[in-house]
């Protein structure tokens, strides 16, 4: 019998910077015409070289954030991993090299 229950989505991992836009909405009796500008949060990220934004409301913020921060905490994991593989790639090349100069030719 099939499963009733939902399925599990992964949690999202996001690249980029939280920004907040300021800007008039052109209504000349609003506060932003006398320069309180409204204020939208927004994820601006970039795509082969070409930057765009993702409008966001106040109740995705902390998901954001906590995305932001899954992709942080996964850059430094990957970049840990990659320090260790060259550490052991320049032994392996040291091992081989010495086991060179040890066999006669």
């Amino acid at each position: 019998m099939p499963s009733s229950s939902p399925p599990v989505t992964p949690a999202l991992v996001l690249r980029g910077s939280l920004i907040t836009l300021k800007r008039k909405c052109g209504r000349p009796e609003c506060r932003c015409a006398r320069g309180d500008l409204h204020t939208t949060p927004a994820l601006s990220y970039s795509v082969g070289g070409v930057t765009h934004m993702v409008m966001l409301h106040a109740e995705a913020l902390p998901r954001v954030q906590a995305a932001l921060a899954r992709y942080d905490r996964a850059q430094a994991a990957l970049e840990q991993r990659v320090q260790a593989s060259v550490a052991t790639l320049r032994a392996q090349l040291a091992r081989e090299k010495a086991a060179a100069r040890r066999t006669p030719r």
